[in-house]
């Protein structure tokens, strides 16, 4: 019944709704596109797609769907909801509420009822009070310079530990754990050979693993093949950090919720920023049930924090961690276990180790541009590029100099021919100019000479018609091709128009008559992967989004979804 109902809420969504809709629901647009809105809302209420949703769902939202679970089987009424929230029915705060649930398709009006989504598996909870208000962290100025300055030397400090860490790999494989981690006594070896404490090791190293630039050889861990790679400052610490990007969820939250703060602001103290951490993302908090995290600690003759954190001083070079340097604070239930608190400190120590935060007093914190550009998906190597001091001058031997202000082609290149990057568009070449050109040349490229310099370009477009790969659905173009009412009666012309519009008028009409007539008609047809074939089919039928006809080709019935008919004609022969 709950797919009926959403399957009817969508029908009644013009096509700008429907577009904001899928924007946040992008699970919907995988590849082949739903055809109707049938499928989209099969698709909208996969459990696993979900569940991804859920938990990025703020407070209020969460107390709302738990407490509907808790009301029985949908549909339910909105009094209810509201009589069970203690709020009144036309509470402002929960319209908005309502309406972040329906703009992902969680939960949905019908009348005076509300629906919720069969994916939906969460259990009623004694949550505390509505609460629609996200609590504001105390705040205070930050200098941007100064945020800039500091990252830029825990990136660089961050580069020549996973540099120190990965030689000493190479030179001596690391014994691994069970879990694929670096030994215990191997932690303890690398902080004598590195001379950093040794939780201090453990973290870097867990960075360097997160990055795939250390991988299990039998009872071992050695360096990858990205890790001997030359690679350019900036493109090793988007490595880095996209690696430690990728680790446990309250990782994101933190740094996203940082980002959404004011610019030019600093959090005091991690206290000040947990109950809004919470209130974000409520199911990534409720989730940390690991041991106490690490803590960052200052080294000697630098000021220590009263939570433990980084400071200014001692952000860029090698400090000490430790997990306990407080006593962890006691669990509701009275035994001794990590707080959302403890967690959210860990984070940022770890941040602040990377460059990805910094801290700009000893109780304060912020976000610095590569947590930016991590939060907004941007790329890091650009922002590192900026960021990272600049190093000091070097001579290298070159025969040829090769440049490109196209610096992802330069990236192509330089790991084809095994190139030394000198800048983010120059690369020197140890073989003479006409070898290089040679060399480029072959790859497809077009390379311009200029006494020992050379340019080079990407190759000329493909011609008209050549095979180009089938371009990302656009959820304004999808929603448009969804949102439009099939009305009862309408003639095959005008649904053909609708679900194909790719085709041009009179090959729409072709087509129209071929389902009314019966006629065999000439069709091109594109399959889900791209692979094109030519057709003749005849007593076609029209059902939805889907021509069912008999195929010359294949001798048996066969099914076309309307909007992979890229051509229609009547038949040669």
């Amino acid at each position: 019944m709950a797919r009926g109902a959403l399957v009817r809420w969508l029908r009644g969504l013009d096509a700008s709704e429907l577009g904001e809709l899928l924007r946040r629901r992008p699970d919907a647009l995988t590849a082949p596109s739903p055809g109707d809105l049938t499928a989209l809302a099969a698709r909208l209420s996969t459990r696993t797609a979900v569940a991804d949703v859920v938990a990025t769902l703020p407070l209020p939202a969460l107390q709302v769907i738990e407490a509907l679970a808790g009301l029985g089987e949908a549909p339910i009424p909105r009094a209810r909801l509201a009589a069970e929230l203690n709020l009144a029915p036309d509470d402002s705060s929960l319209d908005a509420t309502l309406r972040v649930l329906s703009q992902r398709a969680l939960v949905w009006p019908e009348g005076d009822d509300l629906w919720t989504s069969t994916g939906l598996e969460l259990e009623p909870t004694a949550e505390r009070a509505f609460d629609p208000i996200p609590p504001a962290p105390a705040l205070g100025p930050a200098d941007r310079g100064a945020i800039r300055t500091a990252a830029g030397q825990s990136a660089a400090a961050l580069l020549d530990h996973a540099a120190a860490l990965l030689a000493e790999a190479a030179e001596h494989p690391l014994a691994r754990q069970r879990n694929g981690g670096v030994a215990a006594r191997e932690l303890a070896r690398l902080a004598a050979e590195l001379g950093l404490d040794e939780p201090l090791v453990a973290h870097f190293a867990d960075v360097v693993l997160q990055a795939g630039l250390l991988a299990p050889e039998g009872a071992h861990l050695v360096p990858t093949t990205a890790a001997l790679a030359d690679e350019p400052a900036p493109d090793r610490l988007a490595r880095l950090l996209s690696g430690w990007w990728s680790g446990p969820p309250l990782r994101r939250v933190v740094i996203r919720v940082l980002h959404d703060l004011p610019p030019d602001t600093a959090v005091h103290g991690t206290e000040s920023l947990a109950p809004l951490v919470r209130w974000t993302a409520p199911l990534p908090a409720r989730a940390v049930t690991s041991p106490p995290p690490l803590r960052a600690v200052p080294s000697s003759g630098s000021p220590s924090s009263p939570d433990g954190a980084v400071s200014p001083s001692s952000a860029g070079r090698a400090g000490s961690f430790s997990s306990s340097d407080r006593p962890v604070s006691p669990s509701p239930a009275g035994r001794a276990g990590p707080t959302l608190e403890d967690a959210v400190s860990g984070v940022v120590a770890e941040a602040t180790l990377l460059g990805v935060c910094v801290m700009t007093e000893p109780d304060a914190f912020s976000i610095s541009p590569l947590g930016r550009a991590l939060a907004d998906g941007r790329p890091i190597a650009e922002v590192a590029e900026r960021l990272l001091p600049a190093p000091p001058l070097r001579v290298t031997p070159a025969a040829s100099v090769l440049v490109c202000e196209d610096v992802p082609l330069l990236d192509e290149v330089v790991s084809a021919l095994g190139l030394e990057r000198l800048a983010p568009t120059v690369a020197a070449s140890p073989s003479p100019v006409p070898s290089l050109l040679a060399a480029l040349r072959e790859l497809g490229h077009r390379a311009e000479q200029s006494g020992p310099k050379v340019t080079v370009r990407r190759p000329a477009p493909a011609p008209p018609g050549a095979r180009r790969p089938k371009p990302t659905v656009d959820p304004g173009e999808l929603a448009r091709r969804l949102a439009v009412p099939m009305q009862r009666g309408a003639s095959p012309l005008e649904q053909i128009r609708h679900r194909a519009p790719q085709l041009r008028p009179e090959q729409a009409q072709l087509l129209a008559d071929a389902v009314e007539h019966g006629t065999p008609v000439w069709i091109r047809y594109v399959d889900a992967n791209g692979r094109a074939s030519e057709r003749v089919i005849e007593n076609a039928e029209l059902s939805g989004t889907v021509i069912e006809a008999w195929c010359r080709l294949r001798r048996d019935d066969r099914a076309f979804t309307l909007d992979n008919i890229v051509a229609v004609a009547r038949p040669r022969h």
